[in-house]
């Protein structure tokens, strides 16, 4: 992880990044000046491969994805890829005060503004409640709409259940009917009659 400084980008930059995350739309570019003065908020670059949080850690801090893409891991097993500029990750572990629910590794090089959570704290009142009481608000907005996102997801997931039960069902009922077609023709062949004159003919004596 190396993080970008305001040397590197240029002046003004950040704040141009910072008032296109509608996670920040709600902020003043003077209120954005004192979130990235105080520390709370700043640009971090991650290598490809690099972890940028690691599940079970407790950590304060929640990113937003500028660029590049990353694989979302839990319990070993992948849960998602993120390629979406704007995306935003971590935040549960500060919200629910648990450690990461997922590890977050980088696909590609990946830019990302990070918000400091443990830096919030330092601000001066009444900006550190304003700034608690909008970021929370924006938070619950984004989390909403993932919900429904994936409730919407799950429905259209439970219905491919279904049409492939159903589909399922008619595949078994077609090759149970043409089973019982083949037993009755199997059951047709009635050769005994045959076999038994076979016997016979082998038996005799000439």
């Amino acid at each position: 992880m190396r993080r970008i400084d305001a040397s590197e980008a240029a002046a003004g930059i950040l704040r141009t990044v910072m008032l296109k995350v509608p996670l920040l739309a709600d902020f003043s570019a003077q209120d954005l000046d004192l979130l990235h003065s105080s520390g709370a908020v700043f640009l971090c670059r991650y290598e490809a491969g690099e972890t940028v949080v690691e599940e079970g850690n407790y950590e304060k801090t929640f990113f937003v994805l500028l660029r590049g893409g990353a694989r979302v891991v839990r319990g070993g097993k992948l849960v998602t890829e993120m390629t979406e500029p704007g995306t935003i990750f971590g935040e549960m572990s500060f919200i629910l005060g648990k450690g990461r629910t997922a590890t977050v590794t980088a696909m590609i090089p990946c830019d990302c503004l990070v918000v400091d959570m443990g830096y919030v704290d330092f601000l001066p009142s009444p900006e550190r409640e304003d700034f608690l009481i909008r970021i929370f608000r924006r938070l619950a907005t984004i989390v909403t709409e993932r919900l429904g996102s994936a409730n919407a997801r799950k429905a259209r997931i439970l219905q491919a259940i279904r049409e492939r039960r159903e589909a399922l069902r008619e595949v078994v009922a077609r090759e149970n009917a043409a089973i019982k077609v083949l037993r009755r023709e199997l059951e047709a062949l009635n050769t005994e009659d045959d076999e038994a004159v076979l016997r016979q003919l082998l038996d005799r004596r000439y």
